[in-house]
């Protein structure tokens, strides 16, 4: 188990997907949120406290990169993993465009690799904003 315990919101319409990756966080110390839909993952950033998001590229209605625009224009600065099994340059580009911490190719090894990427990445976050606050 790790020392850091974070909130993390899960955003993928796939829910055994979800499932497992809410499993993996758990397993390290996190408390996880899901959400399967465009609707839900708007109300539950507005009054959820969510450290880091997982946040599915293609979804049914809506794109992750929607989801990011919505966030960019709220000033929200939630670290935001992109994750897709559609990856292309143009979707990488987007991503890194819009807010997006890091990009994420979904795989055999996502309960593994993702949990280590999410500490990574907001770790990565918390110095920023600590570097900017001096």
């Amino acid at each position: 188990m790790t020392a850091l315990s974070l909130r993390a919101l899960v955003v993928d319409d796939d829910h055994p997907y979800s499932v497992l990756l809410k499993k993996a966080l758990t397993e390290r110390g996190h408390s996880v949120v899901i959400c399967s839909s465009a609707e839900e993952v708007f109300r539950c950033l507005e009054k959820e406290q969510i450290d880091i998001m997982l946040l599915d590229y293609k979804m049914e209605g809506i794109s992750g990169i929607n989801v990011l625009q919505w966030m960019y224009g709220k000033k929200m600065e939630i670290p935001v993993i992109l994750i897709t099994g559609y990856g292309s340059e143009e979707i990488y580009e987007e991503a890194f465009k819009w807010g997006a911490a890091e990009y994420f190719m979904k795989g055999e090894l996502d309960a593994v690799r993702l949990p280590v990427m999410v500490e990574q990445v907001y770790n990565k976050h918390l110095a920023r904003r600590t570097k900017f606050k001096k």
